[in-house]
């Protein structure tokens, strides 16, 4: 992680998870100054928060940032899912909440770093995946721009998630067995169709057709925005083999179908550039890299190319599976060093 000078004050994200709260443990018995500060977003704060900052002797700010949540994650989450792509809300927060507003805050409240529970880590001004690799978090940061990484620590990026907890144990922190959040933590598990419905008004239930390439009708689907690429079940059709989902059209609204074979490309292109290891986008031309398309992905070898001053393609040296617009492609080296960070546009 980054050094801190003796005598540094540090804020550090409470959320009520054990990661968190050990960082503050940690940050704490090595003799740093700290306080805790927790984000509310859409709902009230987790008091697991407090009461580690109560038991640590620290104190403990509230930022409310629900207004800015609701218009800068939630907003961009279903609105991506309308238009037939598939977001991912962490890197959106963690780029305009986490390290934008709560950051801001904590400088305003006279902290010089703010620590946070990722398993991650920062050398030479650019992310690096910690010594967890199943818990590869650098992802889900990776459109942090490069300059507010100065400010940022990750005090936990050389431990695996089991070391953790029996180090949380052994210092005593309350919520060393606490389950980890949910995946979407204003989505309830196994509800997003009823989110996204609510939020929308219902107007994300827009009836339409499922075809196939040649334009055959299937079925009928119950709106774009309940579907995703690679998608399997759910769909309610018949067919003599499986298909899955290979495109939702927006302008026509339709869900277009195949085979599984077809989920394949050998390309993607993306947009949103947050380059780390370079000033300009040109010096990614004919650069070989390892790239996921997804959190839980594995990476894959290939070649960029610059279409233009916003635009890059990648084409990989094998077939990728379920390529899906909207969601991250976060360039490595092959050490696990970021690049830098992109939204898929399309696969091809």
């Amino acid at each position: 992680m980054n050094k801190i000078e003796k005598g540094k004050k540090i804020a550090v994200a409470m959320s009520g998870g054990v990661d968190s709260s050990t960082v503050a443990y940690l940050l704490k018995n090595q003799g740093y100054e700290i306080f805790g500060v927790t984000m509310r977003t859409f709902s009230e704060e987790d008091r697991d928060a407090k009461q580690i900052c109560d038991d640590l002797g620290i104190e403990h700010h509230v930022l409310d940032v629900r207004d800015e949540f609701s218009r800068e994650v939630i907003d961009y989450f279903v609105n991506e899912y309308m238009n037939g792509r598939t977001p991912n809300p962490c890197m959106m927060c963690n780029k305009k909440i986490k390290f934008g507003k709560l950051l801001d805050f904590a400088e305003k409240m006279g902290a010089d770093y703010l620590a946070t529970g990722h398993y991650a880590n920062i050398e030479n001004g650019t992310l690096v995946i910690g010594e967890d690799t199943k818990k590869d978090q650098v992802y889900f940061l990776s459109q942090i721009p490069k300059e507010r990484l100065k400010k940022i620590v990750f005090p936990i990026g050389k431990m695996e998630k089991t070391e953790l907890r029996k180090l949380a144990f052994e210092l005593g922190v309350k919520v060393h067995n606490k389950k980890d959040s949910q995946e979407i933590c204003f989505v309830e598990d196994g509800k997003l169709k009823e989110f996204i419905t609510k939020w929308t008004g219902g107007k994300a239930r827009k009836k339409g057709k499922i075809i196939d390439r040649k334009g055959n009708i299937l079925g009928e689907h119950l709106g774009l925005s309940f579907y995703t690429i690679g998608q399997r079940k759910g769909l309610g059709i018949a067919a003599q083999r499986p298909l899955y989902v290979l495109e939702l059209n927006k302008k026509n609204n339709t869900v277009i179908v195949g085979e599984k074979e077809e989920l394949e490309s050998k390309k993607l292109i993306a947009n949103q550039l947050n380059l780390f290891m370079f000033d300009e986008i040109s010096k990614l031309e004919a650069l070989e890299c390892y790239v996921k398309t997804r959190s839980k992905d594995s990476l894959h070898r290939g070649k960029i190319k610059v279409l233009d001053s916003k635009m890059i393609e990648i084409e990989f040296d094998e077939k990728i599976r379920a390529i899906t617009p909207g969601q991250g492609a976060v360039l490595y080296t092959k050490d696990g060093r970021v690049i830098g960070s992109s939204f898929i546009v399309r696969g091809e």
